[in-house]
């Protein structure tokens, strides 16, 4: 039982303990009885049952106080202590630790002192009452040092970095942490190794340096893999899932979550579990599939609900309220974060009430109540910064900064947008840096900055693309998919097991009788073998007997032949002295060749490298002078004929204004050199070589419809691949390609009557695609148009090779 114990098999522990405990009750042996109860609490306790464990321990408890066994009574005191510190109910925890205290200090049992000091330090420590929590973690250090007990030495130093952690000392913190390892590799066990990097991993990672964090969970993954624990493999892959989820990547954290979910299913972790499903549902929030999202946190809940584990009540109602503020039911939303922080503050969880302040502050800014927005989120980083925990630091920043940009208050907004940006890019939050981009957007938009607007809902949207596309959502699917499917083979596969082990056992008796008929089969025929290899070994002396005549026979002729081989040698050397000097003649000859040769390949060399190098000079100047050419062009278009049009354009609109009645002639003048205007700059922007690059084009397109769709408030989505931008098209291409986009919205924003659309740049195929959507009216395809639009943009196409299609 206590090896399965040791595994993570909590269910075969409990079988085994109960076998024990069977066993026991007939010898009435009571005392090994009352342990027997006692272990299986602690079984139920590493599987977050504490009503069942808490019901075990009084059993044992009950025992012992009739054997006036003082050790066992002081343990059940201490272990029921941990239940109620688990579930929150820190009064009740402090009173059997207390009472633990008591007996072990009676009894003179170090150990359990050291214990009781210790969990009553973290019992203050959750209260918020550090002075009392420090002063009983140095008073379990000192015990632990005076017995020499390595391992509670390790803990106490583990505790006193809980202790400096909670308070925002990360340097202390991370010194005490790394005490605790080293004691901990000194000791060799390996358990307790991989438990003090997920401690230091977690530290790092509430800290926001998420590269240190992944870098200790991998370490404890790798040790807790080759000691075979499942409990600690699956919290080292929840803990990198974390991480992951933090930092955007949502397929690779889903397959995280997932693997440590099947491992607490098999070892039976309901807090495991609940956390488990907790964390995929925020994954699917996170991917707007809210409907698997609320599947996932109703399974926690239920779990939470059954072992009383108020904390996870708390995370649970936080999570469905961020599915309500998704879906806009801010009421809804508003109740689920009330009710989160309510629990927090009952159980002193500073990080979840600082996480319940800001969730509701957003709440309270979306309904437009900015002054409740700002005091809940100023409430929020107040915590945080006690806390230290950065992530949350620059989050509560950004939506400050959102909540003064709506009271016009722009400095401060500016402030803590920029403050908040700077932290979350730091630490790598991509869904918060998000957020923080398009509140810089909407900053610079009220301020009057539309080209800084326009970069930051830019980089707004290459974030929010980047955390939800459709290559995430396939993969996501795929996994859940997969963990179903295999979750499904299992429970198969044991019911097959099952049918199996009824046939064979009945083959086993077969096999038997089977086997003693074989055995005798073997022992004759195994001396049959052994005389078959004596007759055998009898042949081989006799040839190797012959084998010896042979060589002294083969010796004899070997000496002959080496005689008359010397004898041919020395003829051969006398010809081979005429050879070489011929030999040496032809050599200096073809050395002569070879130079000449090489003479002439020399020359052909250079001729070919002077004759490219004039060419690259002669092409590199045409191509400076084109460009020269262009740029002049461009300037001169701007200048002259640019200044021309305007003036033409100013003096209709004030010949209109001094003429007291309107004239049908100004009036088109003064439209026709608005739009020669327009076509005029599309074609300097064209000209001009400093907009080769594609980049420049999208820029252009996306200021283009920013300006002439929210206007008409058409809410817009503009998608360009990274490849797109990239590429470098000729000048014929690029302003046939802008024409056609241009004329397209144009289009639209006259005809279409929609309020929603599309544009979309991407390659396939190596070749490039430009897709323009939306949701108005349409048009009948088979009805000819009476203008050009249609035509032009037809023509457009054809004089760049471009197939064009419309769909109506």
């Amino acid at each position: 039982a206590m090896i399965y114990d040791k595994l993570s098999n909590y269910n075969e522990a409990i079988k085994n303990y109960q076998a024990a405990q069977k066993t026991l009750a007939e010898m009435g042996d009571k005392v090994r009885m009352a342990d027997s109860y006692f272990w299986i609490g602690c079984v139920y306790s590493n599987q977050s049952n504490y009503p069942e464990a808490q019901k075990k321990y009084l059993a044992a408890l009950k025992i012992y106080e009739e054997a006036a066994n003082k050790m066992g009574i002081a343990s059940c005191y201490y272990h029921i202590g941990n239940t109620y510190k688990n579930q929150y109910n820190y009064p009740e925890a402090l009173k059997n630790y207390q009472a633990s205290l008591k007996i072990s200090h009676e009894t003179d049992y170090k150990e359990g002192t050291a214990a009781s000091y210790h969990y009553i330090a973290m019992v203050y420590s959750a209260q918020g009452n550090y002075p009392e929590a420090f002063k009983n973690h140095q008073a379990a250090l000192k015990i632990c040092e005076e017995v020499g007990k390595k391992t509670g030495i390790a803990d106490a130093y583990n505790s006193i970095g809980e202790f400096y952690e909670e308070q925002g000392n990360y340097p202390e913190a991370l010194k005490n942490y790394l005490t605790a390892l080293k004691i901990n590799e000194e000791i060799g066990y390996k358990i307790r190794i991989a438990s003090s990097y997920d401690v230091i991993g977690s530290m790092h990672g509430k800290h926001g340096d998420y590269s240190e964090a992944l870098k200790n969970f991998m370490t404890s993954l790798k040790i807790m893999q080759e000691i075979g624990n499942k409990e600690g493999i699956a919290i080292a892959m929840g803990n990198i899932g974390l991480i992951n989820s933090i930092k955007g990547n949502y397929p690779e954290a889903l397959k995280n979550y997932l693997a440590a979910l099947k491992i607490m299913e098999e070892t039976g972790n309901k807090k495991g579990i609940a956390k488990g499903y907790n964390s995929i549902g925020d994954i699917y929030k996170n991917q707007h599939n809210y409907p698997e999202a609320l599947k996932n946190h109703q399974a926690s809940l239920e779990i939470y609900e059954e072992t009383g584990d108020k904390g996870g009540i708390a995370e649970y109602y936080n999570s469905i309220g961020g599915i309500y503020e998704a879906q806009d039911n801010y009421q809804e939303a508003l109740k689920n974060y009330q009710a989160s922080l309510k629990i927090s503050e009952e159980i002193g969880d500073k990080n979840g009430v600082a996480v319940g302040y800001v969730n509701i502050g957003t709440i309270y800014g979306r309904q437009g109540k900015d002054q409740e927005a700002i005091k809940s989120h100023l409430a929020s980083l107040k915590i945080n910064e006690e806390i230290g925990d950065e992530r949350l630091i620059g989050i509560a920043y950004s939506y400050l900064g959102q909540d003064y940009t709506k009271l016009n208050k722009y400095p401060e907004a500016k402030q803590y947008l920029t403050n908040g940006l700077s932290l979350l890019k730091k630490i790598g939050a991509k869904e918060y840096i998000k957020d923080a981009y398009e509140g810089l957007a909407k900053l610079d938009r009220a301020t009057g900055n539309y080209q800084q607007a326009l970069v930051h809902y830019k980089l707004y949207t290459d974030y929010k693309d980047s955390l939800f596309n459709e290559t995430s959502s396939k993969q996501i699917a795929q996994m859940k998919a997969q963990y179903e499917s295999e979750k499904s083979e299992k429970e198969i596969l044991q019911l097959s097991n099952d049918n199996q082990k009824l046939e064979s056992e009945k083959k086993i008796s077969d096999l038997l009788l089977k086997t003693k008929q074989d055995s005798l089969s073997m022992v004759q025929a195994e001396n049959e073998k052994i005389q078959a290899l004596n007759l055998y070994n009898q042949q081989q002396v006799i040839l190797l007997g012959n084998e010896k005549k042979f060589q002294q026979l083969q010796i004899e002729k070997d000496s002959a032949d080496y005689a008359k081989q010397k004898a041919e040698a020395h003829k051969k050397q006398e010809e081979l002295t005429v050879l070489n000097q011929d030999k040496v003649i032809q050599e200096l000859e073809l050395k002569k060749q070879k130079q000449s040769k090489n003479y002439f390949v020399a020359g052909l060399v250079l001729f070919a490298f002077l004759s490219f190098y004039i060419y690259r000079n002669y092409y590199n100047r045409q191509k400076l002078n084109l460009l020269t050419l262009r740029n002049k062009i461009a300037s001169d278009l701007h200048d002259e004929v640019g200044s021309t049009l305007s003036s033409i354009s100013i003096f209709s609109q004030m010949a209109q204004q001094q003429s007291k009645e309107t004239i049908p002639l100004l009036e088109t003048i003064n439209e026709s050199s608005g739009k020669i205007l327009d076509a005029m700059a599309d074609i300097v922007w064209t000209i001009n070589p400093e907009n080769d690059q594609f980049e420049k084009i999208i820029l252009r397109m996306r200021s283009f419809a920013y300006e002439l769709l929210g206007a008409q408030k058409i809410d817009f989505e503009f998608v360009a691949e990274d490849e797109v931008s990239k590429m470098k098209l000729p000048m014929e291409v690029r302003k046939n390609l802008y024409l056609i986009f241009k004329e397209a919205t144009n289009n639209m924003v006259k005809y279409a009557q929609a309020n929603k659309a599309m544009f979309a740049i991407k390659t396939e195929k190596k070749n490039l695609t430009m897709t323009i959507s939306d949701n108005g009216k349409g048009f009948d395809m088979n009805k000819s148009s009476e203008g050009n639009g249609l035509k032009n943009m037809k023509k457009r196409a054809e004089e760049i090779g471009a197939d064009f299609r419309i769909d109506s």
